[in-house]
């Protein structure tokens, strides 16, 4: 342990993803002390880019695109010294079914009440919801699989009213998957790194936190401890529970935290010579395919990964229970279904790839399962709310928690510096 370890501080942030980072870079903004410690040996959490052995190919194994509504993180993306690139996402793409090729307009769908205007008071599971508004059997399994696909957990496992609730606060106007970053997002984690290195301390699982004549001791798994005025836990509520909380605040925040199921994920991106799904025969007319929906395997979508000018890429997004039953075979029946997948649409050119990347999620020991947790039916509909307010001191933060873009990067931005704000309220009184 640094000298620099020992010394308290006022804040002490646990995890440093993009959440965890933002709200330290809100701290430092402000003059006050504090340190980051981080479980992993990297920063970035559910944000992460591989790169292929000549280096001269990239993929995000995690979080990849915003809009032009997700401020936050457009700044972040400039200050790191990159551009936005839109998608091959226009007026003329369509996305569709597997089972007709039909073109989806999800904003058109009955399901469209659940998902922008209906308001859903019970803690029901969502798959009993969407029985309540959708009557055709094979919308329904188009619409759960697309919410399975965001959100990487099956409908009958998520609390109605808090998804509910969550969707509602995706406040846009733009289709969130417009734009990507110009280079690889690692240069956004490193950016906020640099600003913030010489507090970042990596390979450091907190396991306790206790008070101690009045101030917060997190001991480490490799008995390292830090000690600080206040506490931001800036991890997943289902990687937060793993770790023991002074006895008033894990009664405050227990059942909050307990509502909260990981979501599993698994993502395949597949490069090609030939853009053969921009050319695709749909009821006798071509048309240029964006993305599909897999009703048939819920939880399971596909979408255009390519820039303009840029490689042809598909990316598969396996999510939910399938993501759990397919981590337990090998990567080459993972790459076997993910292929019969595509050629289910699009035939015998979905063979002929020049690579693929895959990334697993699921059960992730420091980051969840998938892009966020999710509060299930027997949970707290409202945890979210109780999570990020700050008692004795401690508050959470985390994408699931954001108060505008909940499971997007967007999300994790304003989370963290929600917290770090009304932390630091707590400490100026």
């Amino acid at each position: 342990m640094s000298e620099n370890q020992n010394q308290p501080v006022d804040v002490l942030v646990i995890g440093a993803g993009l959440a965890g980072l933002s709200a330290a870079r809100k701290v430092k903004q402000e003059g006050i002390s504090f340190a980051v410690v981080e479980a992993s040996n990297r920063g970035g959490g559910k944000v992460q880019t591989e790169f292929s052995a000549d280096g001269k190919r990239f993929f995000e194994q995690g979080a990849q695109y915003v809009n032009r509504d997700m401020t936050e993180m457009i700044s972040l993306i400039q200050e790191a010294g990159m551009e936005l690139k839109q998608t091959n996402l226009d007026k003329d793409s369509i996305v569709i079914n597997e089972k007709n090729a039909k073109a989806i307009d999800l904003g058109s769908t009955r399901g469209a009440a659940l998902l922008n205007q209906y308001t859903v008071d019970s803690d029901k599971p969502l798959s009993s919801a969407l029985d309540e508004v959708v009557k055709d059997k094979w919308e329904k399994k188009m619409i759960s699989s697309y919410i399975a696909a965001e959100t990487t957990v099956n409908t009958d496992q998520i609390n109605a009213a808090a998804a509910n609730r969550m969707i509602s606060r995706v406040t846009t106007q733009e289709n969130e998957l417009k734009y990507q970053a110009s280079g690889p997002l690692n240069n956004v984690i490193h950016f906020l790194e640099d600003e913030l290195s010489d507090q970042i301390y990596y390979c450091e699982p907190v396991v306790s936190i206790e008070t101690v004549d009045g101030m917060y001791k997190a001991t480490t798994e490799h008995g390292n401890q830090y000690h600080a005025r206040s506490v931001i836990l800036a991890i997943p509520p289902t990687v937060a529970r793993r770790i023991a909380l002074p006895d008033e605040v894990k009664v405050h925040f227990e059942e909050a935290l307990s509502s909260y199921i990981d979501g599993a994920v698994i993502k395949m991106t597949l490069v090609y010579d030939d853009d053969f799904w921009r050319h695709k025969k749909v009821r006798g007319k071509e048309r240029k395919i964006f993305g599909v929906i897999y009703a048939g395997n819920e939880g399971v979508n596909l979408m255009d990964a390519s820039q303009p000018e840029g490689e042809n890429r598909l990316t598969l997004f396996i999510g939910g229970d399938k993501a759990r039953e397919l981590v337990h075979v090998t990567a080459e029946v993972r790459e076997n279904y993910a292929l019969d997948r595509l050629s289910e649409v699009f035939g015998d050119d979905a063979e002929n790839f020049q690579d693929i990347e895959e990334s697993i999620w699921v059960n992730s020991r420091y980051s969840g399962g998938g892009y966020g947790a999710m509060i299930h039916p027997e949970g707290d509909s409202k945890a979210n709310q109780q999570l990020s307010q700050p008692f004795r001191r401690i508050v959470f933060a985390g994408t699931e928690l954001a108060p505008r873009f909940p499971h997007f990067m967007e999300g994790a931005v304003r989370s963290g510096q929600q917290s770090a704000e009304r932390l630091l309220k707590e400490l100026s009184r």
